[in-house]
């Protein structure tokens, strides 16, 4: 029933991904490795459509309980980074 959809929330919101200071150390030119040494496995992983894009990490899990699922993403191509944005970044 409902208490184990909750702890199924809950369980994809774990990880460095979740902590702004991973995300302060994620550079351009990284590589996929590092990007999960240091964020651990994103929640999911997609093709991209863009060309200037191969794939994108994607993180994303409700980080302060409003109900509102956060989102972070990094992009890569040649498995480096060529960008991201933190699920902790504030939304101008």
């Amino acid at each position: 029933g409902l208490v184990g959809s909750e702890m199924c929330i809950r369980d994809r919101s774990r990880g460095p991904w979740t902590k702004p200071e991973g995300w302060k150390t994620i550079r351009k030119r990284m590589s996929e490795f590092s990007v999960r040494d240091t964020l651990g496995k994103p929640t999911r992983i997609r093709p991209s459509v863009k060309p200037s894009i191969e794939i994108v990490y994607m993180y994303v899990g409700d980080l302060n309980s409003d109900g509102i699922d956060e989102e972070g993403y990094v992009n890569f191509k040649d498995k480096r980074v060529v960008s991201f944005k933190s699920p902790h970044a504030k939304e101008e």
